[in-house]
């Protein structure tokens, strides 16, 4: 009868971790690594094209804005590597507290469902490259192919 409340502590903990990895999974996917053929999201800012149209602005206007919007983008870039590695860290920490509890037998296990998990994520990934094929669209492929 003890080790019931052990098996539950466990379990949450197992619910916990399947949570938060798929939560992770599913920021990197649509947030930080939106696939190709997803649209891009909606910005607040309209594009340049539409500013120097709308707002008629002049060559040196269009040029300063587009390099305000270059470096910008470089900043965004930086912050998406941030948030990439701070979630590394809590994915990193919250395996260490996990693998706290398990047996080495289970801690296996766990290590072989991630590396499944992984495997099937890259060829999912891979799959939405090649547009569902085994082979990247024409206009990807190399003479030859």
């Amino acid at each position: 009868m003890k080790k019931r409340p052990t098996v539950w502590i466990a379990a949450a903990l197992a619910l916990v971790f399947l949570a938060g990895a798929a939560a992770g999974i599913f920021f990197e996917r649509l947030v930080l690594s939106p696939r190709p053929h997803h649209r891009r999201p909606p910005s607040h800012f309209p594009s340049l094209e539409m500013m120097a149209r709308e707002l008629g602005l002049n060559a040196d206007q269009q040029a300063r804005i587009k390099e305000i919007f270059e470096r910008n983008e470089e900043r965004f870039r930086a912050l998406r590597g941030d948030i990439r590695k701070n979630l590394n860290d809590i994915r990193e920490q919250l395996k260490r507290e996990i693998d706290a509890v398990l047996t080495p037998e289970q801690i296996s296990k766990l290590q072989d469902m991630i590396a499944r998990h992984k495997d099937k994520a890259r060829r999912e990934y891979e799959r939405s490259r090649t547009g569902g094929q085994g082979r990247p669209p024409v206009d990807q492929r190399k003479e030859g192919e």
